[in-house]
């Protein structure tokens, strides 16, 4: 099992998140995977995994490694959304994490977090930790995990965090 902690924090700018659960397929937008990730997104990704691991710590929970398998997986998932290949949701989780098993082993646990706006990375992990269902994915029993952020051309950000044990 290799793991590369080696993610560079991505920032962006601040307004709305949506949490649906949307398993549809709906708009087209068309967006190349090279377009997802810019400089400055690579900073917002680090600074998500920086606060997810302090508020950690503040539970008295042990920080969580950042896998870049894990993290490859996210961005496709938060730049598929950006596309409008897929909907904000997520469709396709259950393949996510059997092709992560497909590289890193067997997992005994897994969830996922995401989220979709014009926010910050602290504004993100509020949102999370203000959801139970996403605070508990961020307070689990995990010991993974891998984040990934693309830009919509409509200017929003979208946010994926990946979590196994």
């Amino acid at each position: 099992m290799q793991l590369i902690i080696s993610r560079f924090v991505r920032f962006s700018v601040a307004l709305s998140v949506c949490f649906f659960f949307s398993f549809k397929n709906s708009n087209t937008m068309e967006l190349s995977p090279q377009n997802w990730q810019t400089p400055s997104i690579s900073k917002i990704e680090t600074e998500i995994f920086r606060l997810i691991n302090r508020h950690r710590a503040a539970v008295g929970l042990k920080p969580l490694q950042l896998s870049d398998i894990e993290s490859s997986a996210a961005l496709e998932h938060s730049g598929n959304m950006a596309s409008g290949k897929i909907s904000f949701g997520h469709a396709g989780f259950s393949e996510r994490i059997k092709a992560i098993e497909g590289r890193l082993g067997s997992t005994s646990a897994s969830a996922e977090n995401v989220a979709y706006g014009h926010l910050n990375a602290k504004q993100v992990v509020d949102v999370w930790l203000q959801s139970t269902q996403h605070r508990k994915n961020m307070e689990g029993d995990y010991h993974f995990t891998g984040i990934g952020v693309a830009k919509g051309k409509d200017g929003n950000m979208y946010y994926t965090e990946i979590f196994t044990k």
